[in-house]
């Protein structure tokens, strides 16, 4: 099967679905070091694709994405988002494919071999909720894209 067919026509399908905020507010061009619980939650659920947003623990929350769990994990200066896929196989040369060709993601296998896919913001010189929108954005391309790699 060819690989790059379906990533072809993923691209344009997904431009309206998740990867457009129902709202821009204000704020998203303010300068930010840090993110507050209250601004994560704004800044997540002001996308439509966006399900079950909740906090698990102090600056750990988990949302639901087309059925697939991301967990958003605020360091103070560095946002991290991931998704685990527990029960799939996968080889490791599969993974290493897919870190040589992405940009922003990153894949890999934990000691259980379960598949996690991490992307992470640095928050330390400053950024607008524009930023981590887009940052946001991106890796749930990128996780649409990766479950379509895993599975051919």
């Amino acid at each position: 099967m060819n690989s790059r067919a379906p990533l072809a026509m993923i691209g344009p399908v997904l431009a309206f679905a998740f990867l457009a905020p129902t709202t821009a507010p204000a704020a998203d061009d303010d300068v930010v070091t840090e993110m507050s619980a209250s601004r994560i939650e704004r800044i997540v659920n002001s996308f439509r694709e966006v399900r079950n947003f909740e906090e698990l623990d102090n600056n750990l929350y988990v949302f639901e994405v087309d059925g697939t769990k991301i967990l958003l994990q605020n360091s103070g200066n560095t946002l991290e988002v991931a998704t685990i896929f527990t029960g799939k196989r996968v080889t490791l040369s599969r993974l290493n494919e897919w870190n040589l060709k992405m940009k922003f993601t990153k894949a890999f296998l934990d000691k259980n071999n379960n598949i996690h896919l991490q992307h992470s913001i640095e928050l330390t010189g400053g950024v607008t909720e524009k930023n981590v929108k887009e940052w946001l954005k991106t890796y749930v391309l990128n996780l649409k894209l990766f479950k379509i790699h895993i599975e051919d």
